[in-house]
């Protein structure tokens, strides 16, 4: 992309106006924090979908984290035939940032599955309706994981691992780590009901005779199912980590987790209530998630929806981690200092973003909101309060375009470096 040098000019001064309401911003929120300030380590800040031709000045203005995405139908657009070209822009997207001195954050782009995919067997989900998703079923068929490791093997060969700093990991199909969108449950295909063609990690369902939302199971026997229902999405994690470990790849794992999900008295209330249909459906259980993991070495807990007003976005306090997970207190908490709050309970760091313009347009005006209730103002002290190891703005195009200034978020930095 390239940018105008005049407009950047203006947007640099008017930003400069705009950065003195962030010292008391940051001011009042520097103590909250859930470690002492004298050992809590200092969080990184970065950007989504990075702009190569800002990458040097955003570097020098402490901007040290860049992210790019791949786009698994775009490089492998038939079975086993690659695009050399497309290929050749990321290798020098990679360069780029390299060559700035920035830490590199790679997505893997399998949400964007090509459409030979949906030609293999189980390749989709299919619910206790007997619909069938339109996303891609990495958690159930071991076709689709077979396609997409030798993807990864080929994307391992030209873009060397060892070179990226995290890679963020989603459910595959999805691009977050969920199952398919409409509240229902995703665990009714043929892979999944009776094993066969199942990923070679993954356990059959094991009540095939259940349907949720129906009597005939104890609470107790829903919980099981929950968990296993929740711990395909841990499978299909742990399966990416071996997979790209594999191949060489030493550094962070962000697992992308949005929202609150179900908390632990409402999916309590939920199994009494045989599982009815809602948020549960998509695998949004997030302590359940991080707890069942079965490997936790290199993970991040990523929060999708930083300041997304959830509990008036309010931010991480001392004395957090003292509070059970199963307390009901949490209920009001913000996504942020709720996932927050698990990630403390397993031991792993934290990480996120923002929601990001239009996505969704209900909160296009706390983003642009430049004062000290807009949306960044929020967002970096959620981050600095919960110790994120790292923040990215989402996205990078918007601090250029005039969406939002590019030196308020340069201003945020500078003061959270200082506090």
């Amino acid at each position: 992309m390239i940018v105008n040098p005049s407009r950047t000019s203006r947007w640099l001064a008017a930003g400069l106006a705009v950065t003195l309401l962030a010292v008391s911003i940051i001011i009042a929120f520097a103590g909250h924090s859930n470690r002492p300030q004298n050992s809590a380590p200092s969080t990184l800040f970065g950007t989504l979908d990075t702009q190569t031709s800002t990458a040097v000045t955003e570097k020098k203005d402490g901007i040290s984290v860049a992210m790019f995405e791949l786009n698994w139908a775009s490089f492998e657009p038939s079975e086993g035939v690659f695009n050399a070209p497309y290929m050749v822009t990321m290798q020098s997207y990679l360069r780029a940032f390299r060559a700035a001195g920035m830490r590199v954050t790679l997505g893997l782009g399998l949400e964007d599955t090509p459409s030979w995919v949906f030609g293999l067997p189980d390749s989709r989900y299919v619910n206790e309706d007997g619909d069938s998703s339109g996303e891609a079923d990495f958690v159930f068929s071991a076709a689709v994981r077979q396609a997409a490791a030798a993807y990864l093997a080929k994307v391992a060969a030209d873009l060397p691992l060892s070179d990226f700093w995290a890679i963020r990991l989603t459910s595959g199909g999805d691009d977050e780590m969920l199952y398919p969108p409409g509240g229902t449950y995703w665990a009714f295909g043929r892979a999944a009901m009776t094993g066969a063609g199942l990923a070679a990690t993954m356990t059959p369902n094991p009540f095939p005779d259940w349907r949720p939302g129906r009597p005939g199971l104890t609470p107790a026997q829903i919980g099981r199912w929950v968990n296993w229902y929740v711990g395909g999405l841990d499978n299909v994690t742990n399966w990416q980590m071996h997979v790209l470990s594999g191949l060489g790849f030493t550094g962070n794992y962000e697992l992308i987790t949005p929202g609150s999900g179900t908390r632990p008295d409402v999916l309590s209330a939920e199994e009494r209530n045989n599982l009815p249909d809602g948020t549960t459906g998509v695998g949004a259980v997030w302590n359940r998630y991080y707890a069942l993991l079965p490997d936790k070495a290199k993970v991040v807990a990523y929060v999708s929806s930083v300041a997304d007003e959830s509990g008036a976005d309010d931010s991480c306090q001392p004395g957090d981690n003292l509070i059970p997970l199963t307390s009901s207190a949490m209920d009001s908490w913000s996504a942020t200092r709720w996932i927050s709050r698990i990630a403390a309970a397993e031991g792993l760091p934290v990480a996120g973003e923002n929601a990001g313009y239009s996505m969704p347009v209900g909160l296009d005006f706390q983003y642009t909101n430049i004062g000290s209730t807009g949306m960044m103002a929020d967002a970096v002290r959620q981050a600095i309060s919960c110790n994120f190891q790292v923040f990215y703005w989402a996205h990078d195009v918007n601090l250029w375009n005039g969406t939002i200034p590019y030196a308020l978020y340069v201003g945020y930095i500078a003061l959270a470096a200082r506090r």
